[in-house]
């Protein structure tokens, strides 16, 4: 056992301490206000605006931001681009794909509304 002590150190320090990593990123742009922004929630629960200092976000704002990286990677490549609304427009980005939508797309599938709620209210708090 000794002998593998150095080994089972090293390997547990590598999985620690490191970043963890974007987990998904929301780009809004155009709306009443005009305003551009893009907002990243990373896996260790901290977000930025615009390239900013990232800062916490709620626990359940992370869970939120997990559960729609997972969704939006599940998407098919003919499922990832709704238009036609007028209003804002968002992209979604995740590690396995990207997906673009606007206000106002009918029919609109029920991860949309999910994604604008969430950059709305990370908005408000990280902008």
């Amino acid at each position: 056992m000794r002998r593998w002590a150095p080994v089972l150190l090293a390997a547990l320090a590598a999985g620690c301490g490191g970043e963890s990593g974007d987990l998904l990123a929301i780009e809004v742009s155009g709306g009443p206000q005009g305003t551009d922004r893009t907002i990243v929630v990373t896996g260790d629960g901290r977000g930025r605006c615009d390239g900013g200092e990232l800062q916490p976000i709620s626990n359940q704002q992370l869970i939120d931001a997990r559960e729609l990286e997972r969704e939006l990677t599940e998407l098919d490549e003919e499922e990832r681009r709704f238009g036609g609304g007028e209003g804002r427009s968002y992209v979604a980005r995740a590690r396995d794909g990207a997906l673009r939508w606007s206000e106002g797309t009918e029919p609109k599938p029920e991860l949309l509304p999910r994604l604008e709620l969430l950059a709305l209210q990370l908005g408000r708090e990280l902008c």
